[in-house]
């Protein structure tokens, strides 16, 4: 298998279309990671011996401390036509051992049944392969009666009826967007970018980005954040509530609005983007049957410091949990 490296967003973008690939493998994906952070993209298109196209994979390439150089990471990656993937992922591999200094290939392509070859090594997920995903394919009328909670439709409804307003967010909303975002994640405990990335993400995603506002009495009580690949899936990768959203249910009719956007844009798929434990996972599961199980993530070693590197990753992990530990018990 041949491997050529794509660099044209046009053609890239054509190709990922053409095997529905995730949108995290777009070209803008790519571009926003290296605009806002230690990445470079590289776009690489896999040609079987007849010169025909059987896959690819949009690869980012990570800075690591000295001795390991780098690492690679093909997120929702590779892409393949039909019985090709387990052969793109090899050749993409051994494309980033003799072109890149990564010491490893990282990948977890959005499949539920996939055998690796040998070689590739079992590894911590970047993106949780437990997640919950809706087939769009049915019509609206079906996906409604398809949603298993009958609270959860009555919410959408309820909220339809009273008035809750679900528009596409524009820029002069990310201020109010990234309030809300701040608030939820100071009352939930997590992280987030420097509201510069979201900045950023908002101009660079463009062509695959779905953003949503849901505005009630109190003005933006929610917005949801989605990145939408035609032919291929729809991707939650932020959002947030206020309590005067919860009231309302203004975060059941958005979700709602966006499962009926995705496949108005012509995604197969809607992925609601991980399951860990707790009230948001809950909230999610009310829209599907029950969870999907993609393809367990796993490395490609390239070089020998690649044990070296994967040690000292889990010390590191290991060293954060143990401080975050600590912490908490000192404010007790």
């Amino acid at each position: 298998m041949r491997v050529v490296e794509v660099v044209a967003q046009d053609e890239w973008n054509e190709d990922a279309e053409r095997f529905g690939a995730h949108p995290l493998q777009w070209w803008q994906w790519g571009e926003l990671k290296a605009k806002t952070g230690p990445w470079t993209a590289r776009r690489l298109a896999c040609l079987d011996d007849a010169g025909e196209l059987v896959g690819g994979a949009q690869v980012l390439l990570r800075k690591m401390p000295f001795p390991f150089k780098a690492m690679a990471y093909a997120p929702r990656g590779p892409f393949a036509a039909e019985g090709r993937l387990q052969d793109v992922a090899d050749a993409v591999a051994d494309w980033c051992r003799a072109n890149t200094k990564a010491v490893s290939l990282k990948v977890d392509p959005a499949v539920t049944d996939f055998a690796y070859s040998a070689g590739w090594k079992p590894s911590e997920a970047i993106l949780l392969n437990k997640t919950a995903t809706i087939d769009l394919a049915p019509t609206e009328d079906e996906l409604m009666a398809g949603i298993p909670n009958k609270k959860c439709r009555q919410y959408i409804r309820k909220a339809h009826r009273a008035g809750v307003v679900v528009r596409p967010g524009k820029r002069e909303d990310l201020d109010a967007i990234l309030a809300l975002y701040h608030q939820t994640a100071d009352a939930d405990g997590f992280a987030l970018h420097a509201d510069e990335f979201y900045r950023a993400a908002f101009d660079e995603l463009e062509g695959i980005q779905q953003l949503f506002v849901a505005e009630g009495d109190e003005g933006i009580e929610a917005f949801l954040w989605n990145v939408t690949s035609p032919a291929g899936t729809c991707f939650e990768l932020w959002g947030a509530v206020s309590d005067a959203g919860k009231a309302s249910r203004a975060n059941y009719y958005m979700k709602w609005v966006a499962i009926c956007a995705a496949k108005e844009a012509g995604a197969a798929t809607y992925d609601l983007n991980g399951l860990l434990n707790g009230g948001i996972s809950n909230f999610k599961l009310l829209f599907v049957e029950g969870p999907t199980l993609w393809a367990q993530t796993h490395d490609k070693p390239l070089s020998p410091l690649y044990g070296l590197m994967d040690w000292a990753l889990a010390a590191h992990r290991r060293h954060n949990v143990e401080g975050a530990a600590q912490e908490d018990t000192s404010r007790q």
